[in-house]
């Protein structure tokens, strides 16, 4: 069962434009940790400096609140039919990790066998992590749960706004770049971004607005890295990388 709404990818002027105001990318920057410590802040690397672009200009602001109330509405529904497989899978999909397509991609797909297409997924992360933390700062979405007492999450979710959805997001990407990859399996490795996201509905933790706000910028950050030698580099590694250890050609 679909969830989310339809994509209706974002009008090519938009990432035009983004991709002229924007200097080039250092393939590396700060990221603010959750930690409390006084120990030093790690950089992580990523293929997009968040300082240089405001994803938030091409993102529609968060529904209304009575559109809202209807999200909750039809997400109360969603707990109640909510099997206790659905629930599990809500659960383990917690972890951003790209070896979670690994019911896709079959029992080699493995972070041991696959160290480059580990370092480029990962960094992938760290990009969109630091990306939608804009618009979950600017909207300060409540998230259903806060919102409506009657929603009754199974999944763990954050303080930080709601609206995207950073597990939608990382879902969408890694899907966008992992299908391009192996572009055999396109239509398995999409159906199982769509799960990923609608998990996040059917956990309670997400509306699924959210989730259709995760796959837009999903689809900008797939765009802009294009231009990034970083990334063009990591890509063709994890490519070649990836195909051998799959024994595709």
């Amino acid at each position: 069962m679909h969830i989310v709404r339809k994509l209706h990818w974002l009008p090519l002027i938009l990432i035009l434009t983004a991709c002229a105001t924007q200097s080039p990318a250092p393939t590396s920057n700060p990221i603010v940790s959750d930690n409390k410590s006084e120990a030093p802040k790690k950089e992580k690397k990523t293929y997009l400096d968040p300082a240089q672009i405001d994803t938030t200009r091409f993102l529609q602001p968060p529904p209304d609140e009575a559109t809202s109330k209807r999200e909750i509405e039809h997400m109360l529904t969603l707990q109640q039919n909510r099997t206790p497989e659905q629930a599990k899978r809500s659960v383990e999909d917690l972890e951003q990790s790209i070896f979670r397509f690994a019911d896709v991609m079959g029992d080699k797909f493995k972070k041991d066998n696959l160290p480059k297409t580990a370092k480029l997924f990962e960094t992938l992360y760290n990009t969109e992590s630091a990306l939608n933390k804009q618009g979950k700062e600017k909207w300060n979405r409540v998230r259903p749960p806060l919102a409506d007492a009657r929603i009754k999450p199974v999944a763990k979710y954050s303080s930080s706004g709601s609206y995207p959805s950073g597990h939608a997001t990382f879902a969408y990407l890694s899907a966008i770049v992992l299908a391009e990859i192996v572009p055999e399996k396109r239509e398995q490795i999409f159906q199982r971004a769509i799960e990923f996201g609608n998990n996040r509905v059917i956990g309670g933790v997400h509306y699924p607005s959210d989730i259709d706000a995760g796959r837009h910028l999903a689809t900008m950050i797939a765009a802009l890295i294009q231009q990034n030698p970083a990334y063009q580099s990591d890509y063709a590694e994890a490519r070649s990388e990836l195909r051998a250890v799959l024994g595709l050609k």
